[in-house]
């Protein structure tokens, strides 16, 4: 299956092109929306807190999550306060809207609002993360909750026009890029890469050169990269490199972009034997599947299993007996001083 998807969706094939005059009307439907909203500009909500977007124009991963992480930390650091909205995607609450964390406590109902969710709470505690898939709702909850705030950051929000963005950062990651360049669903974009003209920011993931495509729209680019920060098992005992380095490992993830992983893992100088791929957000609550997988590791003597902590934020609820070790990354920009706030 993942085969499939890197052909038709990265590279352009016989299918691509089967699909691509799907691709044209669902294009021009995503410029009539934002043209609909341009004309319409009553219709969006404006908040008296600033409102800060980090999104994409590709499906799947590209890091946007990670840079929420870092780009509200940045905020707090410099002395403001913040508070982040998530639509708590396959969560229990994306059709309410609800805080799973403030700035005491990360509340009980963290660990069913969905992986990103789970993860926004614990990455950024003392800071309130709220779920819902009605923005505008969330946007009202935090103003009416906490009068003192500074910014609201949307993760995955480039597609919500109907709140008005201070800011938008989108995100792109260097492995995946803009796919084969075609819109969903002959490629993985969600709109047509003409939609860059309205983000104040490109965040590019990775260490390579900033395609052209992206560049010619004159949007200032900051590149970042991840770093392994830690590895530690599920009792947050530490687990060393060079532990690592002499052991048989195997990598588990349910991700946007698994290879993007898989470079973070290699660049860090490990070998895996194999990779456990899983569609993205895959919730793993068959336990036959944690079963299988357990008895494959026990069959090719594997020592750790390594996975993300977005996969971790939900196996940590499930009954295993996984050698799970986390792989814990931070996101960091070479361009800081670029970005202006």
């Amino acid at each position: 299956m993942q085969k499939f998807i890197e052909n038709h969706l990265y590279k352009r094939s016989i299918l691509s092109y089967l699909l691509f005059p799907i691709s044209i009307k669902y294009s021009i439907l995503q410029k009539c929306r934002r043209r609909f909203y341009q004309v319409f500009s009553s219709l969006i909500y404006k908040s008296k807190i600033k409102v800060i977007s980090i999104g994409n124009i590709v499906s799947g991963g590209s890091g946007k999550t990670p840079f929420t992480i870092f780009i509200t930390r940045y905020l707090r650091e410099k002395g403001f306060k913040v508070a982040v909205s998530h639509r708590g995607y396959k969560g229990k609450f994306e059709k309410k809207n609800i805080l799973i964390s403030d700035r005491n406590n990360i509340f009980d109902s963290a660990r069913d609002a969905g992986d990103e969710a789970y993860l926004l709470a614990s990455k950024l505690k003392g800071i309130p993360v709220i779920v819902g898939r009605d923005r505008k709702e969330s946007i009202k909850i935090l103003e009416e909750k906490y009068l003192d705030l500074d910014y609201i950051i949307l993760d995955d929000s480039f597609q919500h026009l109907k709140v008005f963005h201070d800011l938008d950062f989108v995100v792109f990651n260097e492995i995946g890029g803009i796919g084969n360049g075609f819109v969903l669903p002959a490629g993985i974009l969600r709109e047509s890469i003409s939609a860059l003209k309205f983000a104040d920011y490109l965040v590019f993931n990775g260490e390579g050169k900033i395609p052209e495509k992206l560049l010619k729209f004159g949007k200032p680019v900051l590149k970042g990269n991840y770093k392994i920060k830690r590895f530690y098992d599920i009792n947050e005992k530490e687990i060393s490199l060079e532990t690592l380095k002499r052991s048989e490992i195997a990598l588990l993830s349910a991700i946007g972009m698994p290879k993007s992983f898989e470079d973070t893992i290699q660049k860090s100088g490990l070998k895996f034997k194999k990779h456990f791929l899983f569609a993205d957000h895959y919730d793993f609550k068959d336990k036959r599947i944690l079963q299988n997988i357990e008895k494959e590791l026990e069959k090719d003597k594997i020592d750790f299993l390594l996975t993300t902590e977005k996969d971790f934020a939900k196996l940590q609820f499930m009954k295993h007996n996984l050698p799970l070790v986390i792989v814990e990354v931070g996101f960091k920009l070479s361009n800081i001083e670029e970005m202006k706030m």
